[in-house]
């Protein structure tokens, strides 16, 4: 798991981060706009991220594009499927411009608990280790389907339900980052991001026991 960042008091400082996380993960608008809505409603100033964006996008828009927009959605990555990847951050906003933020928090805690809970159960011992035959099992740790099942009673939700939420938390085809913010959550008087580490299938490492010279 991610070393994760440092609790911060103040709720629009942690979210700011958040976004600039997001936004290195997968740079949508969508957390830029967010992040220019905090700023300018609160005084601040832009984000390095929100500059750099803003950079780029208007000397693509006057010269690589030409008065196109540079930033446009096609047939693999419609416009809904990108509202629907940033609408945790949306409903951070919605809450914090009507001052009411338990119910986006809590919808955030319970999508770490999911993550979290998730890694804790594949690590346990499965409850089957003996197959057919009295043969050992190859897997010695639960498998999904024991986790969700077993996760299931806990949340009230059926396993399916949480295999498919769980998976958009956790299985990212498109990035820029190997850190995926997951969720922000408060953080005993402030508040913390936390995040995971994503591992593209198409990675490039280093073999076991080789080091960069």
């Amino acid at each position: 798991m991610k070393k994760q960042p440092v609790p911060t008091a103040c709720f629009e400082d942690a979210f700011l981060d958040y976004l600039r996380l997001r936004f290195e993960f997968e740079p949508l608008m969508h957390y830029v706009m967010a992040a220019t809505n905090i700023c300018d409603e609160t005084g601040r100033d832009y984000p390095q991220f929100v500059r750099a964006f803003f950079t780029w996008f208007a000397e693509a828009f006057l010269f690589d594009r030409k008065g196109n927009m540079p930033v446009e959605t096609h047939n693999a990555d419609p416009a809904d499927n990108r509202w629907r990847r940033y609408e945790d951050c949306h409903a951070l906003l919605e809450g914090w411009h009507n001052d009411d933020l338990r119910a986006a928090l809590e919808a955030h805690e319970e999508r770490w608990e999911l993550v979290e809970r998730v890694m804790q159960l594949r690590s346990e011992p499965r409850e089957d280790p003996v197959g057919k035959a009295g043969r050992k099992r190859k897997k010695t740790t639960k498998t999904d389907a024991e986790v969700f099942a077993e996760l299931e009673e806990w949340f009230a939700v059926r396993d399916y339900t949480l295999k498919r939420q769980h998976r958009k938390l956790t299985v990212h085809h498109l990035y820029m980052s190997g850190i995926f913010p997951v969720a922000l959550v408060r953080s005993g008087e402030g508040y913390q991001v936390k995040c995971i580490q994503i591992d593209h299938p198409d990675a490039i490492r280093l073999p076991k026991g080789k080091r960069e010279r």
